[in-house]
This record gives structure tokens, sequence and C-alpha cells, in this order.
């Protein structure tokens, strides 16, 4: 994420045929936190940042509903990756 790609994120996201908006939620005491979703065919994805909202669409795009890593290799993958080979 750098600061010059949360709107090519979100145009990325509408030239995809997403309907995006944008929300505050919270209140006075605890200010507001800024919420993107984005609907297509029935299904919404919502993030914090543009490029969160870019990234879960993206993983769906690919994986589908069963989006959460479900084999050993990717599991083992991830934890490589993280330094975490135990």
């Amino acid at each position: 994420m750098a600061g010059n790609t949360a709107a090519p994120a979100l145009y990325a996201l509408h030239a995809k045929g997403y309907a995006v908006t944008l929300s505050y939620e919270g209140d006075d005491a605890n200010g507001y936190t800024a919420e993107y979703e984005a609907e297509k065919d029935g299904r919404l994805f919502s993030a914090t940042t543009p490029e969160e909202l870019l990234g879960l669409v993206a993983m769906w795009e690919v994986r589908g509903d069963d989006w959460r890593a479900s084999t050993e290799a990717e599991r083992a993958w991830h934890a490589a990756l993280a330094g975490d080979e135990a």
C-alpha cells in the first residue's frame, strides 16, 4: 500500500463491475472508521481501506467461497514465508 493507491484500487473495483460505497462507523467519543464496500452479483465485501478491499475481492475471485488455507501445503508454505517452519 502506498499513498497513491487508494483511488486506483477503488476504480479497479468499479471497472470490474462492483458497486463501491464508503460509509463511516463510530461515534463522537471513539471517532469514526471508514468502511469501504464492494458489491456485485449478491456478493458483498467490506474492509477499512481500498487496498484491503481490492485484495479481498481478488482473493475471492481466485479461490471462491473456499478462501481459507485448506491444505497442509498451503499452511506450510505460509509458515515458511513467515519464518515459522516449526
